[in-house]
């Protein structure tokens, strides 16, 4: 338990090493001066709007999650309690590796069908989330001719229908596994397959993971045109799927650092070093720092709770 612990804590340690000096570097190659010229000179109606574009997207993320438990026989959440969900999973994937905050959406349904069926929901969630980007990748290739939309849109469309064919086709009660871990292996795919026989619940899915990921792009380009760029919106959703699989990397914190690496290498070629260093940080700040602090009220609202229901 101890060598875990320290394992843990290394990897944790790890993880904001390698964002802090990948940070760094694109910070250093950078003209500063020229930066904050760029800065003041920014249309700041562009930058609002990517500020409200922010806000909304946890509205949609809730509409995400609840069409795949509408689906689940036995599970009543709320919608200000799922809010409360997704809001805390906000600010947890701001600090943990590869959106493992998401699994704090699993904890709230401890009491509503289990924890191990929570994670469940968050997993088919997450499949449908990269089922829509990689299709929203290929789009961007079409609009826009990007050939890493295409690559990465084939990439995640290819694993997706790997895990649903595994769900589907596998048996995995056939697995050699303890009995507890097995009963826990088989709800996640009564999960799935709850999902696939309510046409609702997967047009709700489906339509609110892709507006998600469409106002996700929509702050980038909202931040290309706030800074007068003057590149397109097509490769700018051309781009988007691949930086934000980047940034799916375990080995930074909320992938900060490999995702802005992502988005400054795909943007150089079209705008200068300044520019498109402003575009990969300014993501970052608002798709998950101000996202993160417009969601903090959530994180104080359950310590109170948390507190309140041990004093009583």
């Amino acid at each position: 338990m101890q060598s875990y612990k320290h394992k843990k804590r290394f990897f944790g340690t790890l993880c904001v090493v390698v964002s802090a000096a990948l940070i760094v570097h694109l910070i250093w190659r950078i003209d500063m001066k020229r930066a904050t010229v760029i800065l003041n000179q920014a249309s700041y109606g562009w930058l609002v709007a990517a500020l409200l574009v922010t806000c909304c997207n946890p509205l949609f993320t809730v509409w995400r999650w609840m069409g795949v438990l509408r689906a689940q026989k036995g599970i009543q959440l709320g919608f200000s309690t799922a809010l409360r969900a997704n809001l805390m999973a906000n600010v947890l994937n701001s600090l943990l590796p590869s959106k493992a905050g998401d699994a704090a959406k699993a904890i709230y349904l401890r009491k509503h069908g289990g924890l191990v069926r929570g994670m469940g929901t968050v997993i088919l969630e997450r499949s449908v989330d990269f089922m829509v980007l990689g299709i929203l990748g290929i789009t961007g290739y079409l609009t826009s001719g990007v050939t890493y939309g295409l690559i990465t849109g084939l990439v995640l469309l290819g694993g997706i229908s790997c895990i649903f064919l595994t769900v589907f086709l596998v048996p995995l009660h056939r697995l050699p596994l303890p009995a507890g871990i097995l009963e826990k292996v088989e709800t996640i795919p009564q999960v799935y397959k709850s999902w696939i026989k309510s046409p609702g619940a997967i047009l709700q899915t489906v339509l609110a993971s892709l507006c998600c990921w469409s106002m996700g792009g929509l702050i980038v380009c909202c931040l290309v045109s706030a800074l007068n760029t003057g590149v397109t919106w097509g490769y700018v959703y051309g781009i988007f799927p691949t930086a934000i699989l980047a940034g799916l990397v375990p080995l930074t914190v909320g992938g900060v650092g490999t995702r802005d690496s992502a988005f400054v290498f795909f943007l150089v070629g079209r705008m200068p070093l300044e520019e498109a260093t402003l575009v990969g940080l300014g993501y970052t700040l608002f798709a998950y720092w101000l996202l993160s602090l417009i969601s903090l009220p959530a994180v104080f609202w359950e310590l109170v709770s948390y507190f309140r229901r041990n004093d009583g």
